[in-house]
């Protein structure tokens, strides 16, 4: 396993500590100092797991299989049911081992996969946002 791999999912992850460390700021002001602290719970845990994925070692099967769901262009893509529970990491539970929750984001990744170009029905070729790397056209920006 390429050590591109192992950085490319970590840096995804440190992208989304940061989000819930910016979230921490507004929770202190609009939901309250507990749900901050959760916030920064959630933020250092992802810290650590991002820390954890780069320590793994290259043959880990975990990564390999990610590598077949969850990644797009040679970079680390994963679907929606698998970022929103990357954002909510450690959140409500402090006590998810990092470790475990690897092969949890092999569960979420086979799941988004499985259901990737099946929501909405058939599509229009080329009008596909559930496919990965999906971004909508600077023409569709201005709707």
């Amino acid at each position: 396993m390429d050590e591109d791999v192992r950085r490319s999912i970590s840096e995804r992850i440190m992208s989304i500590a940061e989000w819930r460390r910016e979230r921490e700021q507004r929770d202190l002001y609009g939901h309250g100092p507990e749900v901050a602290v959760r916030s920064r719970r959630s933020a250092d845990g992802l810290v650590e797991l991002a820390g954890h994925v780069l320590s793994l070692p290259a043959h880990d099967p975990r990564l390999a299989r990610l590598t077949v769901l969850a990644f797009y262009k040679g970079h680390f893509d994963p679907g929606a049911t698998m970022l929103h529970e990357l954002g909510r990491f450690r959140f409500h539970d402090p006590d998810v081992s990092v470790d475990g929750f690897i092969d949890r984001l092999v569960d979420l990744a086979e799941l988004d996969h499985s259901e990737r170009d099946h929501l909405g029905g058939p599509q229009v070729p080329g009008d596909n946002p559930w496919r990965p790397g999906w971004l909508p056209d600077a023409e569709e920006d201005e709707w």
